[in-house]
């Protein structure tokens, strides 16, 4: 985790933008707006180049938690959440894109390449209203108020479902989210029983990833490292997923990194959506991190061939929470 992070880009302004200057520095400009995108644990695991017409994505595999998401599916999701800010922010200054996806990468080289144009702007695929909640959204930590979401509500989300290669699939039944609110308390008993895992989470924590300011980062390092809150932490959190009105996992057909790329891309719209309609949402990934309950969250899908591979928590938040820092543009950018 990158110790040099503050809260400042939360403040960037649209009128800042470059109009006047090279492409190469618009698209610079547009990467603050990636930068915004949610990822595990806040590691903000990418890295982007900018060459002339191009902005490519890599993984930043220094940011990769290697215990808590061994398969790296967490980490592509969130190159996928940064991608979708970034081609959001590229349809609100009408530049015209087009994005391509590389599959059987290491890490080395660029997993996608977006080519970008002033002379033909791109034809609004998304909802223009997104570009403005980038810097508003957040992740919701707290238990949600205890009100149903509209019908009306749930299919403006569902409109963001723009991918048919993707599954979207709702749960509201109470039952079910009981079943899933176990298998939470099963999964956080689990991982933090892990003393490598309670490390790498320490570490996120001590370096102030969550806003949490010094000396409190400090001692909250000190304690999940040296203390076992598997158990109470799993009654928290199941706790929270009890108070969603609805829960959402997001599937694919296949289980390999282009997908997860575009899931992530599918979930920063869904969380977008959400903020603008007051919503709040929660990814709940320690499910997907042990094999087992993965293999049983599979099996509330409508199609045994789907995949899960995000789920997430979505009702009215009870309090709004600070943001949590960011890196600068700068220290994402591939020398």
């Amino acid at each position: 985790m990158n110790h040099r992070m503050s809260k400042e880009l939360w403040n960037l302004d649209e009128a800042d933008y470059p109009a006047d200057k090279p492409l190469s520095e618009k698209l610079g400009f547009l990467l603050n707006y990636a930068q915004l995108a949610p990822s595990s644990h806040n590691s903000q695991p990418w890295l982007f180049s900018v060459q002339d017409t191009q902005v490519h994505l890599y993984p930043d595999l220094d940011q990769w938690l290697k215990v808590a998401d061994p398969e790296r599916r967490e980490l592509y999701i969130s190159l996928g959440c940064a991608l979708e800010n970034l081609l959001i922010a590229a349809e609100h200054f009408q530049l015209g894109y087009q994005a391509s996806f590389f599959s059987d990468r290491e890490g080395k080289e660029h997993f996608a390449s977006v080519t970008f144009t002033e002379d033909s702007p791109t034809a609004n695929v998304r909802d223009p209203d997104l570009f403005n909640t980038i810097p508003q959204r957040r992740t919701s930590r707290e238990l949600f108020q205890p009100r149903l979401i509209p019908k009306e509500e749930l299919l403006q989300v569902k409109a963001a479902w723009l991918e048919k290669d993707l599954h979207l699939h709702f749960i509201a039944n109470i039952d079910q989210k009981r079943r899933l609110a176990e298998m939470v308390k099963t999964a956080d008993k689990t991982l933090y029983a892990n003393p490598a895992y309670r490390h790498e989470l320490a570490e996120a924590l001590g370096q102030g990833a969550f806003g949490t300011r010094w000396p409190w980062s400090r001692i909250l390092q000190f304690i999940v490292r040296h203390i076992n809150l598997g158990a109470r932490l799993g009654k928290q959190d199941a706790q929270a997923l009890m108070s969603a009105p609805v829960l959402i996992i997001l599937s694919a057909k296949t289980d390999d990194a282009i997908s997860q790329i575009k899931i992530g891309q599918l979930y920063e719209r869904i969380a977008l959506t959400a903020t603008r309609l007051g919503l709040g949402t929660q990814p709940l990934s320690q499910i997907l991190e042990i094999p087992s309950l993965r293999q049983q969250l599979a099996a509330t899908l409508p199609d045994a061939k789907l995949v899960p591979q995000h789920f997430l928590r979505m009702g009215y938040p009870s309090d709004l929470k600070a943001h949590t820092p960011r890196r600068t543009v700068l220290q994402y950018l591939k020398m």
